[in-house]
């Protein structure tokens, strides 16, 4: 099932979620984030997106959390709650808004 969800950071950047979820075992099969946020070095959303395959949406926050700490990632107009928010936004839209 596919979502997606176009979410504005409060203070920040505009985020867009692009989520291919499976619902029945709650879990990331892929994931695209984009917007006009930074991610420095630039290879770290890839990074992001790579450590998010098959974790369910509730651990989110904590892999993107994790993989900016591991890996020295700094975020502008964007961070790791407002990304996780953004996933949860797209998976609830790939149920149908439940």
């Amino acid at each position: 099932m596919q979502g997606k969800s176009v979410f504005k950071v409060p203070q920040g950047k505009l985020l867009k979620v692009f989520l291919d979820f499976e619902p029945a075992a709650n879990r990331i099969i892929s994931v695209k984030i984009t917007g006009d946020f930074f991610l420095h070095p630039e290879n770290g959303i890839e990074l992001v997106e790579k450590n998010l395959k098959g974790k369910s949406i509730e651990e989110a926050e904590s892999v993107i959390a994790l993989a900016v700490k591991e890996n020295d990632l700094q975020f502008f107009g964007a961070d790791p709650a407002s990304i996780a928010l953004a996933i949860k936004m797209a998976s609830e839209n790939a149920k149908g808004g439940e």
